[in-house]
């Protein structure tokens, strides 16, 4: 018994170590020293307390990773909005053209995504 929690730790432990490398490579992708120096305290602030919340460490620093590849990217374009994601991307791409066609093909996907959410509801429920 006392092997198996011994052997547990220490693949949590490697687990940490591998987060912690993900987080500072994660954080060496950010374009400014100030916002590698906050990221970096910060993400590694929250791996370590990743356990206590019953969360992976290692899935966690992944995600540290995909936002310091968006926080990348917009930051070289100097934009600060949220680029679009999943319907609401192809929506946007599906329609060229004005900025009240974008706005329109917009709100026509959130209200199928609506719609769908709840036909899906009451067939479930």
């Amino acid at each position: 018994m006392a092997a198996v929690v011994a052997t547990g730790g220490a693949v949590s432990q490697i687990h940490l170590r591998v987060a912690l490398a993900v987080v500072r490579c994660a954080a060496s992708l950010l374009p400014d020293a100030r916002q590698r120096a906050r990221y970096l305290e910060q993400w590694q602030a929250d791996v370590h307390d990743a356990a206590d919340l019953d969360l992976s460490a290692l899935r966690l620093a992944l995600g540290a990773a995909g936002a310091a590849a968006r926080i990348a990217v917009t930051s070289s374009k100097g934009s600060t909005t949220m680029l679009p994601i999943g319907p609401l991307a192809l929506a946007l791409r599906v329609v060229h053209g004005s900025r009240d066609r974008q706005r329109a093909a917009t709100l026509a996907a959130l209200l199928a995504l609506g719609l769908l959410g709840g036909i899906a509801l009451l067939i479930t429920g």
